[in-house]
């Protein structure tokens, strides 16, 4: 009994049964929507163990990027002591940056080339910078191995998990994408108190050895996973759709609502993880238990897990720019909030508000981009916001850095919050590009 024909049922469409749906449904996006009503569930074995993979991919490397706020505090207090807030954080940017701003070139190298050949040289980048991290003493050294070197290496792992996934999925785009991003808060909420523990038992040399052995196995099944659907000699749904082509079309670049998208998420992500960290400190600050301090940081993944799951769902019924300008909105005024929480009830309350609202803002940028673009170009639409976003990276903490320097936590939370604000009214532009209908699904 074969295991694709009683679990992988693919409906067999032939050519002249594709050029009369395509005649009637001239538009892509009413096309791809048309092929998906073919398919009796989006959710099968291969699909899952994709989604599985993109998961963990996620978990190991924007959820290690999470937990920076704990190496932000260890550093400022043991080894780069002799460094202010704003050079640290310059580490946790610089990482950022690259992690982001060489995605337009390895999403081009993804819709080229595939997926594997990028999350292999990606998974052995991170390990070995790991490994270097733990070497290190001076500033200048973390600056390359945890800034540069573990940043290229997050690059070529986060773009090829996040770009398979609307291959695969359709109808449900907005939850498949949620439930791989949520990866990063799982990350997030496990590699903070694995790092304070592992820091405090066995050292910080050994504390981050003992995080890369535990990466290994997660990228060797993510690699192992991770694949575009295979095309067959009679073709199914899901390979009209998912086929890359040997040169992917970049002018998609020059969309206006992807120009919108990624201008309006510049401006939210100038504030976006001014809480993720800086919430540790700010704890410790006010003289709160400072080992409460330390599991802020899981506390706002673990509510941007469902952050990113729930807003997902949702997403597909009412549009994923809907629930983005939400998003970005309330993650805005909650973080205008934050210095009026000087309780330890008063920050997880804030904690988990803030990390419910950014999730759907980091969950929905890839089904926002996806959703203006043709299969073979995810990876250029993706890379190229995240390229963008990058910038904001670079330069986002260290302005926060300077304005905690000079007036304090209030003006950081005003100027992160007034930052998301602003960019939720871009967004809103760019819903209307997408339906011109105020209230309309978009």
């Amino acid at each position: 009994m074969s295991l694709k024909g009683n679990i992988l049922p693919d409906p067999v469409l032939t050519d002249s049964d594709v050029s009369r749906a395509e005649e009637k449904l001239p538009s892509d996006e009413g096309s791809q929507l048309a092929e998906s009503a073919t398919l009796p569930s989006e959710f099968n074995l291969c699909s899952t163990l994709v989604l599985i993979g993109a998961f963990l991919a996620l978990f190991c490397s924007v959820g290690f990027v999470n937990a920076f706020g704990i190496f932000q505090e260890y550093y400022s207090t043991h080894l780069l002591s002799n460094k202010s807030a704003s050079d640290i954080s310059w580490l946790g940017s610089f990482n950022v940056f690259c992690m982001f701003g060489t995605t337009i070139i390895v999403g081009y190298l993804n819709d080229k080339h595939g997926p594997r050949i990028l999350l292999t040289a990606g998974s052995v980048t991170i390990v070995l910078a790991l490994f270097m991290i733990s070497l290190c003493k001076l500033y200048y050294q973390f600056f390359l191995a945890q800034g540069l070197v573990l940043g290229l290496g997050l690059a070529f792992v986060v773009l090829p998990s996040i770009a398979v996934v609307p291959r695969y999925f359709i109808r449900h785009r907005g939850l498949a994408m949620g439930i791989v991003v949520s990866g990063s808060s799982m990350g997030g909420v496990i590699w903070p108190i694995s790092l304070q523990h592992f820091f405090g038992s066995v050292g910080f040399e050994w504390g981050v050895r003992i995080a890369a052995f535990m990466m290994i196995p997660l990228l060797a099944f993510a690699i192992l996973t991770i694949r575009v659907p295979v095309k067959s000699q009679t073709h199914s749904a899901n390979d009209l759709i998912a086929q890359p082509k040997s040169n992917p079309d970049i002018y998609i670049i020059k969309n206006p609502i992807l120009i919108l998208l990624a201008a309006g998420l510049f401006l939210v992500y100038l504030g976006l993880f001014s809480p993720f960290f800086y919430i540790t400190s700010w704890t410790v600050s006010l003289g709160l238990d400072a080992n409460m301090g330390f599991y802020m940081v899981s506390i706002i993944n673990a509510a941007s897990l469902f952050g990113r799951i729930l807003p997902g769902l949702w997403a597909d019924r009412i549009g994923a720019y809907n629930i983005m300008v939400i998003s970005a909105g309330v993650s805005g005024v909650v973080c205008m909030c934050w210095t009026e929480s000087k309780s330890i009830g008063g920050i997880v309350v804030l904690s988990l508000a803030y990390g419910f609202a950014s999730g759907a803002v980091i969950g929905l940028q890839g089904a926002c981009a996806s959703q203006i673009a043709k299969p073979h170009q995810y990876g250029i639409v993706m890379g190229f916001t995240m390229s963008i976003l990058s910038i904001a990276g670079l330069i986002g903490s260290p302005i926060n850095g300077q304005l905690l320097s000079k007036w304090q936590y209030l003006g950081l939370s005003l100027f992160s919050g007034m930052a998301m604000l602003l960019g939720m009214l871009v967004l809103i532009l760019a819903k209307l590009r997408v339906n011109p209908v105020f209230f309309g699904k978009a």
